[in-house]
C-alpha cells in the first residue's frame, strides 16, 4: 500500500484541489514517486515512464490493462517548466532610464538571460507593419514569450529577483503584464509521441546537453503565423472542450490541416507584480497557424473565428496575429542590438532584390 500526496485534476481546467490518493500494487508493478519540488508526478506503466503534472489528467484505474493505461496517461504530456508571457497594453517610452519601448523591453530580456533557469526568449511582432505600429505606440503590437526549465511558475520570480526589478525599470510609464504560466493542455496533431511541442523540444535539448554538447536555440520561424489568445474567465472551459471554447477548432478548419501546426493552453499562476491578485488573463493560448501569412483573408477569418468564440466568455479577450522575429538564447547577440541587426538585414535584402531586378532588365 502506497500513499502519495499529489494535486488532482478537477472537472474544470485550472481548478485543482489537494488530496491524498491511494494506489494499489498490480501485476504490472506500477511504481510511483515524487521528484522534489518540480510539480511533476512520474508513473511507470510497464516499461514506459510517463508524466502528468498538476492540472493534467491522470488515469487512476489500476485494473485496466497496460495498453489502455499507457494510452490514458500519455494523452497529454506537458512542458515541465515555466512560460512567462509578457504583454504590453501601452508602449510609452520608459523614460528617464530608456529612450524607447523596445530599448526597455529588450533590456528585460538581457537580464532574463542571467536567470539560472532561462532557456530562451521569443519576441513577437504584430503580423503586419509591426515597426510602424510599435513606433506609433499601438497597444499590444508585440509580446514576448520566455521559457524557463526546471522551475515552477510560483517560484520563477524568487529564483532571480533581478528579473522583477528589471521589468519595473524597463517598463516605466507603461501598463504591462509579465505572467508566469504552466502548460495545461495541448493539441499537436503532427506529434505522434503525444508530447506538446514545448515538451518535445525540451527533451531534444536535454538529450543534446547530456551528450556534452551545447544545445542550440530552438526557435520559431518568422513565416509562421502565431495567434495570441488571452482570456479572463470566471468559469474555465472543460479540459476536453478548450479548443472549441476558444474557437481554435474553427481556426484550424479555416487554415487547413496542411498549414495548422499546434496549439497550447496555459494557466496563469503568478505575475511579476507581487501585490497583484487578479491578473490580466486567467488563461493564455498560443496557436500556430503555420506559414499562411501571405493569405490575408484566411488569417483574418481564423482570427475572427477565435475572437468571436473568446468574446462569449470574455468581452475583453485579446486575440491578435503575430510573427516571432527574435529567438534569443543564453548567449549570442545582445538583445538590445537585435532591432539594428534586423534593419540591416532588411536593407541588404532590399538591395539584393533591386540588384536582381536591374540585372533582369
Amino acid at each position: 500500500m502506497e500513499r502519495t500526496r499529489t494535486v488532482m485534476h478537477c472537472a474544470r481546467v485550472g481548478a485543482t484541489t489537494r488530496g491524498t490518493t491511494t494506489r494499489r500494487t498490480t501485476t504490472t508493478m506500477t511504481r510511483r514517486r515524487r521528484w522534489a519540488n518540480d510539480g511533476v508526478t512520474r508513473t511507470r506503466v510497464g516499461r514506459a515512464m510517463v508524466r502528468t503534472r498538476a492540472g493534467a489528467r491522470e488515469n487512476d484505474d489500476d485494473d485496466e490493462d497496460d495498453s489502455r493505461a499507457l494510452k490514458m496517461t500519455t494523452t497529454k504530456i506537458m512542458y515541465d517548466g515555466t512560460v512567462v508571457f509578457h504583454v504590453y497594453d501601452t508602449l510609452e517610452a520608459p523614460t528617464p532610464i530608456f529612450k524607447g519601448f523596445l530599448e526597455g523591453a529588450l533590456h528585460v530580456v538581457e537580464v532574463a538571460r542571467a536567470h539560472p533557469n532561462f532557456v530562451s526568449s521569443h519576441f513577437h511582432y504584430a503580423l503586419r507593419d509591426a515597426e510602424q505600429r510599435i513606433d506609433s505606440k499601438e497597444a499590444n503590437s508585440c509580446f514576448n514569450y520566455v521559457l524557463f526549465d526546471d522551475v515552477r511558475a510560483e517560484d520563477v520570480w524568487d529564483a532571480f529577483e533581478d528579473l522583477g526589478d528589471s521589468i519595473e525599470m524597463g517598463h516605466l510609464n507603461q501598463t504591462e503584464h509579465a505572467l508566469a504560466c504552466r502548460e495545461i493542455a495541448t493539441y499537436a496533431p503532427s506529434n505522434t509521441n503525444t508530447r506538446s511541442s514545448l515538451a518535445q523540444t525540451c527533451v531534444k535539448r536535454q538529450e543534446i546537453v547530456s551528450s556534452g554538447k551545447e544545445a542550440p536555440v530552438f526557435g520559431f520561424d518568422e513565416s509562421n503565423v502565431v495567434m495570441f489568445v488571452g482570456v479572463k474567465m470566471t468559469n474555465a472551459p472543460s479540459v476536453d472542450a478548450w479548443m472549441d471554447t476558444l474557437g481554435i477548432t474553427n481556426a484550424e478548419a479555416i487554415v487547413g490541416s496542411g498549414s495548422f501546426q499546434d496549439a497550447s493552453l496555459f494557466e496563469v499562476a503568478t505575475c511579476s507584480k507581487r501585490d497583484e491578485t487578479e491578473h490580466r488573463f486567467t488563461h493564455i493560448a498560443r496557436v500556430s497557424l503555420g506559414p499562411c501569412a501571405s493569405d490575408v483573408s484566411k488569417v483574418q477569418a481564423a482570427e475572427d473565428a477565435i475572437r468571436n468564440a473568446c468574446e462569449i466568455v470574455d468581452a475583453g479577450a485579446l486575440v491578435a496575429p503575430y510573427a516571432c522575429v527574435y529567438n534569443i538564447g543564453k548567449t549570442g547577440t545582445p538583445p538590445g542590438a537585435l532591432p539594428a541587426v534586423r534593419e540591416m538585414a532588411k536593407k541588404k535584402k532590399e538591395a539584393e532584390s533591386q540588384g536582381y531586378a536591374s540585372a533582369a532588365t
